[in-house]
This record gives C-alpha cells, sequence and structure tokens, in this order.
C-alpha cells in the first residue's frame, strides 16, 4: 500500500490548501491516520474510565452510596453521549468528519481537567455530562474514516487495531488513577488524563485531512432524515437487528466489570489503589489490547471463506470468559481471582471489530457513522447507562445480608446477561446464511 496514496483515486496525495496555507505538511498514509485515530481513542476511554478507578476515593470524599457512584459513572454520563453521538454522527455524513473529531477531543480533553476541580456531588454530575458531550462525536466519525481507508477484506483488521485503541486507553486510566492518585490525590489525575487529548486534537487537525469518500452513496432521499433511515435499515435487517440486541445486552456485562471490578477488588481483596490500578492497567489494558487485534486478524482469516465466522469468534470469546469472571468474583484467594481475571480480560474487547467490521459492510457509506452511533447507543445507554447504576443499587440492597461480597455477587448476576447477548450474536450467524434473512429455521 502505498503511504502517500488516497484510497480510490490512484493518485498521490496532495497538500490540501489549508494545510499550504498554514505550511504545514500533512500526511495520508492509512496506517499514520489509524495510528492517530487509535490514540485518540486510547485518551477517550482513559478520560471516561480515569473515575472508576477513583471511585472509592471520591465515594469518601463527598460521602456517596454505590448507587451515586454509579450513577456517576453511568447513567449520567451516557445520556447526553448519546443524545449528542446522533447530531454528531449527521454531521459526519456530509461535513468534514477529521474536523469533528478533532474539536470533540478537545472538548472532552478540557472538562476533563476541569473535572479535578470539582467541590460538589452536583459539579462532578455536570463536568461528566460535559465530557460525555465532547465523547459523542469522535467514534462514529473515526470509524466511518477508517472504513473508507481500508478495502472490506481488510477492514475488520483495521477495526481491531482502531478497537485495541480502547483498552490502551482503559491500561492509563488504571495506571494514571492507581499510581498518581495514590501519590496526588484523586483531583490531579484527572488533569493528567486531560492534558494528551489536547495535544492530540491539534496532531490530528494539522497532520491529516479527510479522505476520500468511498463504498455505495446513499439516495438523496436517505439523506433528508439519515437516522430514521438508519434504524429503518437496521429494524428491516434482521442480522444487524439481532447483532444490535446482542452487542446493547453485552454492553452491560462490560460497562458493570470496568465500573466496579478495581472497587470490588480493593474492598475485597486488600490492594491499595495503587497496586490495583497496576494490575488493571497490565490486564484489561494489554492483554485486552493483544486480544482485541489477535481476534480481529483471526477473525478476517475465517471470514475470508465465510463471513459468519468472525461473528463466531464473538460468540466463542462472550461464552468462554464466562467461567473466569466467575471464578474471580467468588474466589477467596487473591492469586487465583486475579489470575481468572487476567484470562477473562482477554476475551473483553473481542466482539467490537468483528461487530463493526459487518454492520459497515452491510450499509451505504453515508449510513455507517449514524450506523456506529446507534450501536453505541444500545451499548451504551444499556450497558453504561444501567450497568453500573444497577449493578451499584443491587450491592447496596445486599450489604445487610453478605457484607463486603455484596457487589461481587451483584456483578454475577449481571455477567449472566453476556450468555444472552452471545444467544442473539448466534442468531445473527443463522439469519446470515439465508438469502434475504427469510426462510431459515432459527433453532
Amino acid at each position: 500500500m502505498a503511504d502517500d496514496t488516497v484510497p480510490g483515486s490512484g493518485h498521490p496525495a496532495e497538500m490540501t490548501h489549508e494545510a499550504k496555507s498554514s505550511g504545514i505538511q500533512t500526511r495520508q498514509s492509512p496506517t499514520y491516520v489509524l495510528m492517530v485515530l487509535t490514540a485518540i481513542l486510547a485518551v477517550n476511554q482513559l478520560d471516561r474510565h480515569i473515575l472508576n478507578i477513583s471511585l472509592d476515593a471520591i465515594g469518601r470524599e463527598f460521602s456517596l452510596s454505590d448507587a451515586q457512584l454509579g450513577l456517576l459513572s453511568g447513567l449520567l454520563f451516557a445520556a447526553v453521549y448519546v443524545l449528542f453521538g446522533f447530531p454528531a454522527a449527521k454531521l459526519a455524513a456530509s461535513f468534514n468528519r477529521r474536523n469533528i473529531v478533532a474539536v470533540s477531543a478537545l472538548v472532552w480533553s478540557s472538562l476533563t481537567i476541569a473535572t479535578g476541580t470539582a467541590q460538589s456531588f452536583a459539579q462532578l454530575a455536570l463536568l461528566r455530562m460535559g465530557v460525555g458531550v465532547g465523547e459523542a462525536g469522535a467514534i462514529g466519525p473515526s470509524q466511518a474514516i477508517i472504513s473508507d481507508l481500508y478495502p472490506e477484506d481488510r477492514r475488520t483488521t483495521a477495526m481491531g487495531i482502531y478497537m485495541s485503541g480502547a483498552t490502551i486507553g482503559i491500561l492509563f486510566a488504571f495506571l494514571i488513577g492507581g499510581v498518581v492518585g495514590q501519590a496526588y490525590g484523586w483531583r490531579w489525575t484527572f488533569v493528567a488524563a486531560g492534558l494528551p487529548g489536547i495535544i492530540l486534537a491539534v496532531v490530528l487537525r494539522f497532520t491529516t485531512r479527510e479522505p476520500e469518500r468511498g463504498g455505495t452513496s446513499a439516495d438523496p432521499d436517505v439523506m433528508k432524515s439519515l437516522f430514521t433511515s438508519t434504524v429503518k435499515r437496521i429494524w428491516t435487517d434482521r442480522v444487524l437487528f439481532h447483532i444490535f440486541v446482542g452487542f446493547g445486552i453485552s454492553g452491560i456485562v462490560t460497562f458493570g466489570a470496568l465500573t466496579w471490578y478495581a472497587a470490588y477488588i480493593i474492598r475485597f481483596h486488600g490492594l491499595n489503589q495503587a497496586q490495583t490500578g497496576i494490575y488493571m492497567a497490565c490486564t484489561v489494558g494489554i492483554i485486552a489490547t493483544v486480544g482485541s487485534v489477535l481476534t480481529g486478524r483471526f477473525a478476517d482469516y475465517l471470514g475470508a471463506s465465510d463471513p459468519r465466522r468472525r461473528i463466531h469468534v464473538v460468540i466463542f470469546a462472550l461464552l468462554a470468559a464466562k467461567p473466569f469472571a466467575m471464578t474471580f468474583l467468588l474466589a477467596d484467594n487473591t492469586v487465583l481471582a486475579l489470575g481468572a481475571l487476567a484470562v477473562a480480560t482477554f476475551f473483553a474487547n473481542t466482539m467490537f471489530a468483528p461487530t463493526f467490521a459487518l454492520v459497515h459492510n452491510r450499509l451505504d457509506n453515508e449510513m455507517r457513522p449514524m450506523a456506529t452511533v446507534v450501536y453505541l447507543f444500545a451499548f451504551n445507554m444499556i450497558g453504561l447507562g444501567l450497568g453500573p447504576a444497577l449493578v451499584g443499587i443491587v450491592s447496596d440492597m445486599l450489604v445487610p445480608d453478605v457484607g463486603n461480597r455484596s457487589l461481587a455477587y451483584a456483578l454475577v448476576v449481571f455477567n449472566l446477561a453476556g450468555i444472552w447477548g452471545a444467544w442473539h450474536f448466534w442468531k445473527a450467524t443463522r439469519l446470515m446464511a439465508c438469502p434475504q434473512n427469510a426462510g431459515c429455521s432459527l433453532v
């Protein structure tokens, strides 16, 4: 692949007018653009999850219950994240997607820094909602850019690399939150987390440019109501519909784990914030990142002969993680519990690359950013919006009966939802074998 060729044009990339006028030369190597977008996703997840490792410290300072902490880390963020994701996706269908991502990164990073100055639960809530508004403009436009940079037979691998940014960001969230929080307090963790995003926003804006849009163009009538058209397409395409449902249900497990696992380790196994942060950084950050990249490539390899096999990888990962996650939550021995969590974490990020690659492969170009937001609506509104809050509520209810194991039992209940999500992915693969999704037995 020529580094300076714009996909779809066949001609060497030239500097844009704005780049020439600023004196800064832009690069358009697909690999370079992918790396910058992956780094921005890492910062996106860093700023989102930096709160999780700090939950206990924030709860003690403001005397908050688990239910309040669950709302702070989940529903309050998710509601605005989802709400503002739709207009951002609509803009991405017609306007410069690179600029949308750059501005979004600047906004959420600045508000993350400001979170370190909060003096009350109300201020924390408002600032978290502001971070959600900024982050809403990142993933949909970024994935649409990647789909234009890479052909279908390499798209899952590219998406896998991009989605590995999520676990890299979580690595730094736990690492910075643990080490900086232990040494300087939770407020400085938000300052340290926010600064990289401001730098990357500038890098994206001035060293990359918008790629030529490829793929099939949607009908002009579709563009008049992009949200309605995209939702209708997902609803009528039963493969996309069941992937949507399975993705949303799986989000409950993902965000329940990301929000509460660190707090559970601190409470039950007695590790301090720094020790927990380093451990979670190594497992969720490194192991899950390796899992994301390897399974993305493996899914492309298997999917070359049968596209359904990409989703079979997702189903296997969702089910294989369950016994290890349960061992982590129920084992009294700390070494056994943490070892089991490391294995479960390998499978944690597997579903993203095959899922989004499949969705983009089945949709027109202009629908891709909106479709990403629609799927993230399911993942975030159901998973992030409800998961952490419900786990916190159930944990509070169980405290009188089981004490400090209440959080573990609450997480066990919600972990089982992953089996339901895997069933919907399996149903989608059954439908993929049917011409136009019709006439197939689903049992």
